[in-house]
C-alpha cells in the first residue's frame, strides 16, 4: 500500500507543469492599468508554479491570467523554457465559425491530445471566442522548436490570434466554462512534426492574404484593408489596362514578365500569375524585397502609412469610488451631503472630515473591544488629497466649527478659575519670599510643596487641535491636555517638519505611538520630564500630489509605519463643472450637527484614564471575522506592496465602526452592543479608504515601473526628436536608472498606455541588427 502510494505520489509529481500563475483572479475582463499590473505580476514578480492540468483549470476559471512560456523577464527575449502551449480561437476573420466541438475534431484528425479548453470573458454564442491548451511530453527550452510548435497549433486552426506565437503571451482567465479534457494528454515533437496542410494557392486570388496567418492586432488590419495598394503597384510598375476581372499592369517585379501582375480592386489584392503569387501589401513588399514578415510589416507602418494613433491613457485616470455617505448616521449624511452641494466639492471631503471630527470628538473616551485581548481606540489618521483651488479650507472650516465652538466656552467657562489659581499661586510665593527671609524654612517648604501641587492641578486652557507644529511641541500639547490632541491642515508642512525641515533630524515617535494609544514618555535637558500614559491623536491632513509623493517616497516614513496608519482619499475633482449659485446651508440642520457633535464632546474622559469599552453584538463580531476573512489572504497577493498599511486597516475599520456607533448613541455607547448594521456600514467605508489607499501606493510612489515611465514621459516632452531608441531614451534620463535594461519594465508601460510605439528595424544584409525604437505619439507630444 505505501508503495503504491508513493508510486502515485512520483506520478502525480511528473505529470505536474510550471506556469506562471498571477495570483490575482478578476472577476470580469481586466482592462487599462490592470493589464499592465498582471503582466508586471506573471513575469517579474512570480515565480513559476509547479500545477496538475486540473489545480491550472481551476486557477483558470476563477480568473487568473496566466503565462505559459516560463520567464526571466517582461519580454519576448526572457523566455526560458515551456510546456504548456495555447491557441486563442477569436473566430475575427470572415468566414466559417470555428466552434469548440469542430476544433476537437480537427485535433484529433492531427493525432493531437487537447488537454483543456475555456471560454474566454468576452464568449457569445454568436462570437465564440475560446482557448485550447496543450501539453508537450516534456519542457521545451529551445526558441525555434517553440516557435515550430506554436506557428504548427495556430495555423491548423484559420480562426485563431496569430499573436499567440508570441514567447511572452499572456491568456487571462475566464468567468465562463473551463473544462479538462485530457489530464494525461502529451504531445511529442514527433506528433507536431507530423502535422500538415493543405496548399492552397487559390487563397491569393480570392483575396485572402498570407500575412493574415502573423495577424498580430486589430490595427494592421485596418491598415492593411485601407492601404492605397493600387497607387503604390501603380508608382512601382507603370502603366497598366483595365480588364473585366481588375487592373492589368504592364511590368512585374515579381515574375519581370510583361501583363502577368493584376490588382484586384474588390479584394485590395495583387496578383502574380506567372509566379502564382498573390495576397496584401504585406505580401507584395516580401517578394519583391525579400523583407520577413516582420520586416514587412514594419515597413507598412513606419514608413508606408502614418501610424494610426489614439489618445494616450492618463497615468493618473483611476476610476474611484466615491464616499459611501449613506453609512453615515443622522445628521452627519444629510450635513455632509449639504455641505458638499453648498460648496460644489466632492462629497468625499466633507464625509473624511466628518469622521475627523468625530475622532476628536470620542478618542480617549471609548475604545471597541473586538475580542479577549484585542482592544481599537477610536482616533484616526486621514490625509486628503486635493490641489489647490479645490475648496479644502472652506469645508474643513465648515466640519470643525463645533470644536473650536466648544475649544472657546470652555475656555471663557473656567477663565475665573485659571486666574484664581494664578492669583493664589503669585500670592503663594512672594509667601515663600517673605518665610525664608525671617527663617521660617519648615512653613516656606510646606507651602512650596502646596504651590507644587497647584501648579500640576490648576486649570489650563482647553487646547483641542493644533496645526503647524514640531513634534516636540505636540508631545508637550499632548502632555497638558491629558494625552488628546488633534493635529487639522489643509497644508502637507507637518510631514516636512517631521522630515527634519528645521532640525535634519526625522522625529515621528510621538506620531506612531499617539495612534496606537503607547506610553511616551519624554527627558529633556534643564526640563522635567513629560509622561503621556494613554495618549490618543487624531490627524486630518489636507494638501497636494508632491506633499503624497513626499510622503511615500520617504523610506523611514513607510519603513516605521507612518504611511501605514493614514487613511488616504484621493476625491475626484469637480474644478471646471462648478456654478457661482449654490444650495444655502439650511439652519435647522447646520444646527442639528453642531448639536451632535458638541455632546459628544461633552462626554468626559474618565477620570481613571480607562476608556469605556464598545462590545461588539454576535452578529456584528461575525461580520469583522468574516471580512478578516477576506482581507488576511490579499496581505501577501494583491496587498503585498503596501501589507504594513493592510495589517492596519481591520483595526481602522473598527475605529471607524466605534465612532459609527457613539454618533448614534452618544453617552451610552458603552450600555449597548454594536449592531451587524453598524458593523457592515463601517466595512464599506473601510473599502473606500482601500480603494484610495491602493491609488495612493501605486499610483503615487510605490509602483518601480510606473515611477520610471513618469520620470521618462517627463525628460521626453523636454526634447524635440520623436523617435528614439532605448539608448538614447536611457542617456536622456542619466543618473535614474542606472542601465539602459532598467528602463524596459517603464517603456513597456510607456507602450502600454499609448505614449510610444515600439518599432523594429530591418537588419541590413550582413550588417548588426539595429536596436529597437520608439515612435512619440503626436496627440500628446506635439500639443
Amino acid at each position: 500500500m505505501n508503495n503504491f502510494c508513493l508510486k502515485r505520489k512520483v506520478r502525480m509529481q511528473m505529470m505536474k507543469i510550471r506556469v506562471h500563475i498571477d495570483p490575482k483572479g478578476y472577476d470580469e475582463k481586466p482592462s487599462g492599468k490592470e493589464i499592465g499590473g498582471i503582466k508586471s505580476r506573471l513575469q517579474k514578480g512570480t515565480s513559476p508554479s509547479l500545477v496538475t492540468l486540473e489545480e491550472l483549470v481551476q486557477k483558470i476559471k476563477t480568473g487568473h491570467s496566466i503565462s505559459p512560456g516560463i520567464m526571466d523577464g517582461m519580454s519576448a527575449k526572457n523566455w526560458k523554457g515551456q510546456q504548456l502551449f495555447m491557441v486563442d480561437i477569436d473566430n475575427e476573420e470572415d468566414g466559417p465559425i470555428l466552434r469548440i466541438k469542430d476544433a476537437r475534431a480537427i485535433c484529433r484528425d492531427n493525432g493531437l491530445p487537447l488537454a483543456f479548453c475555456y471560454q474566454t470573458f468576452s464568449y457569445t454564442k454568436e462570437h465564440p471566442k475560446f482557448r485550447l491548451g496543450f501539453v508537450m511530453d516534456k519542457p521545451i527550452t529551445d526558441a525555434d522548436m517553440r516557435k515550430h510548435i506554436m506557428e504548427t497549433l495556430v495555423n491548423l486552426f484559420p480562426q485563431s490570434d496569430k499573436s499567440c506565437v508570441n514567447a511572452d503571451r499572456i491568456f487571462h482567465g475566464t468567468n465562463k466554462s473551463a473544462k479538462l479534457l485530457n489530464e494525461n494528454g502529451r504531445i511529442s515533437w514527433e506528433d507536431i512534426e507530423a502535422v500538415s496542410f493543405p496548399v492552397r494557392p487559390e487563397e491569393h486570388r480570392s483575396g485572402h492574404s498570407s500575412h493574415i496567418e502573423m495577424r498580430s492586432d486589430s490595427e494592421l488590419e485596418e491598415l492593411v484593408r485601407n492601404f492605397d495598394l493600387f497607387g503604390y503597384l501603380k508608382k512601382r510598375n507603370g502603366g497598366f489596362r483595365r480588364t473585366s476581372k481588375g487592373v492589368v499592369f504592364h511590368n512585374c517585379e515579381i515574375c519581370e514578365h510583361h501583363d502577368n501582375l493584376m490588382y484586384v480592386e474588390e479584394t485590395n489584392t495583387f496578383c502574380c500569375r506567372s509566379e502564382d503569387k498573390g495576397g496584401s501589401i504585406i505580401d507584395y513588399l516580401k517578394y519583391t524585397e525579400g523583407l520577413t514578415t516582420a520586416q514587412a510589416i514594419d515597413k507598412l507602418k513606419n514608413e508606408l502609412c502614418e501610424p494610426m494613433w489614439k489618445a494616450p491613457i492618463p497615468f493618473e485616470e483611476v476610476k474611484l469610488p466615491s464616499f459611501p455617505v449613506d453609512a453615515l448616521p443622522a445628521p452627519l449624511c444629510d450635513w455632509v451631503k449639504t455641505v458638499a452641494e453648498n460648496t460644489e466639492t466632492p462629497v468625499d471631503m466633507a464625509a473624511v472630515c466628518a469622521l475627523a471630527v468625530l475622532s476628536c470628538a470620542l478618542q480617549g473616551k471609548f475604545i471597541v473591544h473586538a475580542k479577549s485581548g484585542y482592544d481599537e481606540p477610536l482616533n484616526l489618521y486621514i490625509l486628503i488629497i486635493a490641489n489647490s483651488g479645490e475648496r479644502k479650507s472652506p469645508i474643513v472650516r465648515m466640519m470643525t466649527r463645533p470644536i473650536y465652538k466648544y475649544e472657546d466656552r470652555e475656555n471663557q467657562r473656567i477663565q475665573e478659575l485659571m486666574e484664581a489659581d494664578q492669583a493664589n499661586l503669585s500670592s503663594w510665593k512672594k509667601q515663600i519670599d517673605m518665610l525664608e527671609r525671617d527663617g521660617k524654612t519648615d512653613e516656606a517648604t510646606k507651602l512650596r510643596a502646596r504651590c507644587r501641587e497647584l501648579e500640576h492641578n490648576r486649570a489650563k486652557p482647553l487646547r483641542l487641535i493644533a496645526d503647524d507644529i514640531t513634534a516636540e511641541a505636540l508631545t508637550s500639547l499632548l502632555a497638558e491636555n491629558k494625552g488628546l490632541m488633534t493635529i487639522i491642515s489643509t497644508e502637507g508642512g507637518l510631514f516636512d517638519t517631521l522630515a527634519g525641515r528645521y532640525s535634519n533630524n526625522i522625529s515621528i515617535d510621538t506620531l506612531l505611538k499617539a495612534y496606537s494609544g503607547d506610553r511616551i514618555r519624554v527627558d529633556r535637558k534643564g526640563r522635567e520630564s513629560e509622561v503621556i500614559n494613554d495618549p490618543a491623536l487624531t490627524m486630518l491632513l489636507s494638501a497636494q500630489d508632491n506633499v503624497l509623493e513626499g510622503l511615500m517616497g520617504n523610506e523611514v516614513f513607510k519603513s516605521r509605519g507612518l504611511t501605514a496608519r493614514i487613511l488616504y482619499c484621493r476625491p475626484k475633482s469637480k474644478m471646471g463643472t462648478r456654478h457661482f449659485d449654490t444650495p444655502e446651508l439650511p439652519k435647522e440642520l447646520k444646527a442639528e450637527y453642531m448639536k451632535l457633535i458638541l455632546a459628544l464632546l461633552e462626554i468626559p474622559v474618565p477620570a481613571n484614564g480607562v476608556p469605556q469599552r464598545i462590545r461588539l453584538s454576535p452578529d456584528a463580531y461575525h461580520h469583522i471575522k468574516e471580512f478578516f476573512d477576506w482581507l488576511e489572504p490579499q496581505l501577501v497577493d494583491n496587498l503585498e506592496h503596501m501589507e504594513g498599511w493592510g495589517a492596519k486597516f481591520i483595526g481602522n475599520t473598527l475605529r471607524i465602526a466605534g465612532l459609527l456607533h457613539c454618533a448614534q448613541y452618544k453617552e451610552t455607547a458603552s450600555e449597548i452592543a454594536m449592531s451587524p448594521s453598524t458593523a457592515k456600514r463601517a466595512i464599506r467605508i473601510a473599502k473606500y479608504f482601500l480603494q484610495h489607499a491602493l491609488c495612493a501606493y501605486s499610483i503615487m510612489g510605490a509602483d518601480k515601473a510606473l515611477r520610471g515611465a513618469k520620470r521618462i514621459l517627463k525628460r521626453l516632452q523636454g526634447q524635440d526628436k520623436r523617435e528614439l531608441t532605448r539608448y538614447q531614451i536611457h542617456r536622456l534620463c542619466r543618473g535614474e536608472f542606472p542601465r539602459v535594461e532598467d528602463t524596459i519594465p517603464s517603456i513597456e508601460l510607456l507602450i502600454e498606455y499609448g505614449y510610444l510605439k515600439e518599432r523594429t528595424y530591418s537588419a541590413p544584409t550582413g550588417g548588426r541588427p539595429r536596436g529597437n525604437g520608439y515612435i512619440l505619439n503626436p496627440l500628446f507630444f506635439d500639443k
